[in-house]
């Protein structure tokens, strides 16, 4: 892939330490907090996996017409371009 012109390069980059800074803040939280209800675990899973999924996707370009398969421990994602 070519390299995109200075605004958008500087765009991505953005977004993608936001995304990394949240992942961070789930990550200390976590570790802070002992977390006992299931409703507060299953939605700091979900933010988790969240994050890291526009982080993965935001990194791939899935082309027009093809589909990419992302595989993590517990799940995997599969997107599909038309």
């Amino acid at each position: 892939m070519s390299k995109a012109s200075e605004p958008i390069e500087s765009l991505y980059h953005s977004v993608y330490e936001s995304l990394e800074k949240l992942q961070s803040q789930v990550h200390d939280l976590d570790e802070k907090l002992d977390l006992k209800d299931p409703a507060d675990i299953e939605k700091l899973e979900r933010t988790q996996f969240a994050l890291q999924l526009s982080k993965d996707v935001l990194e791939n370009f899935v082309a027009s017409g093809k589909s990419m398969t992302i595989n993590y421990d517990k799940r995997s994602v599969t997107i599909e371009v038309s």
